[in-house]
């Protein structure tokens, strides 16, 4: 495969054709021939082998330790990485006694490498594919949305499609929607957000529909020492720590704890940033942590024994949601798992209703009777 930084890609397997000067012959030959279809310029040709073998090189610092990692011979790789370094026209490692390092030209042709490197392993994962459908999605951290997930992929299990399902950042979903890695991603963003969320969509030519409007909410593992507490101005502040989501900006976690004095976490400290619900759920289940996050996971969290204590009421909403591309409604299977996730959201309404309604009739009840 051949790819071009600054050039065009020329018809040769496995190779990188870049024209950097126009004024001199291109003496390179593929096979004994010339290649086609230029015959002017200086050629840099570069072989995905060889990009691969230098960053496999930078991250390990060693061609001994790369070597071993590629299952190769590390004069093999010497030799490759020689080859690579003289046909750029410059040193990529400093040798040293210890190791190798790379130069300050290497730093830069790294970033180019790694990202070049990423994307041919995509496109041959790709092409190695079956040639049935597939649903690229991300979300949020969410117990709710690995439950969600699936329920809906057991509804499917016997038809021909490939799942590509990632927990992430909001900044990094947004990324990865907007450069076409998903369709679809499923965000939670605090109303307070929505300003500075809303210019990033529109940079980024992407849309956010709403899902769903709750509340923040502390958890805490059923044997946790605060656990027993009514409401959330019973518990110490200074007392709690937590287990939160990995922070970008617009990370809830963020935008509920960073605010005023009076606010209800203003005292509480993070001792744990993950992007793990496994990691998040056995934290809270053996350890005296707690975890902010968005309303819509307190039913299934009260369920497995987690109390929650609402934080702000309705006065700091938080929107569950999700991103597309601007002007593309999602197709396929990106279509089918949007209209699960709200026929779910839809059932739990009502059974929420159901529940209120319940609870209500319970209190008026105790009420006539005395």
């Amino acid at each position: 495969m051949r790819m071009s930084m600054y050039g065009s890609v020329c018809g040769r397997e496995s190779e990188l054709c870049v024209h950097a000067d126009v004024s001199d012959p291109c003496g390179k030959t593929y096979n004994g021939k010339p290649y086609e279809p230029y015959t002017w310029g200086t050629c840099i040709l570069i072989e995905t082998k060889q990009l691969e073998y230098f960053v496999v090189c930078a991250r390990l610092s060693s061609f001994s330790r790369a070597a071993e990692a590629l299952y190769t011979t590390q004069p093999n790789v010497s030799k490759v990485i020689r080859t690579l370094e003289q046909e750029l026209g410059f040193s990529l490692f400093i040798r040293q006694s210890r190791g190798i390092m790379l130069t300050s030209r290497g730093r830069r042709v790294y970033e180019y490498a790694s990202k070049a490197v990423e994307q041919v392993e995509q496109l041959v994962s790709f092409a190695r594919m079956d040639k049935g459908e597939e649903l690229l999605a991300s979300w949020n951290s969410s117990s709710w949305m690995a439950s969600c997930f699936a329920a809906f992929y057991q509804e499917h299990s016997q038809e021909d499609v490939c799942y590509h399902v990632m927990t992430a950042g909001t900044e990094e979903i947004l990324n990865r929607c907007q450069s076409g890695k998903d369709d679809i991603g499923f965000v939670y963003v605090s109303e307070e957000q929505m300003p500075s969320f809303q210019y990033r969509l529109e940079c980024g030519k992407l849309e956010f529909q709403e899902l769903k409007r709750t509340k923040a909410y502390l958890y805490f593992g059923k044997e946790h020492p605060l656990a027993g507490k009514q409401s959330i101005e019973e518990i110490p502040r200074d007392q709690v720590r937590l287990v939160q989501c990995y922070e970008d900006e617009y990370t809830l976690g963020r935008s509920l704890m960073g605010n005023m004095e009076e606010s209800p976490v203003s005292d509480m400290k993070i001792s744990v940033i993950t992007n793990s619900d496994y990691v998040m759920n056995e934290l809270l289940q053996k350890t005296n942590l707690g975890n902010v996050s968005g309303g819509y996971l307190s039913r299934e969290k009260e369920s497995q024994g987690y109390p929650g204590y609402s934080l702000y009421g309705e006065e700091q909403p938080i929107l569950f949601g999700c991103v597309t591309r601007q002007g593309e409604q999602p197709e396929g299977w990106a279509e089918h798992y949007l209209s699960y996730v709200k026929e779910r959201l839809k059932e739990e309404k009502e059974h929420e209703k159901k529940e209120d309604n319940k609870a209500g009739t319970v209190i008026e009840s105790k009420t006539t009777n005395e």
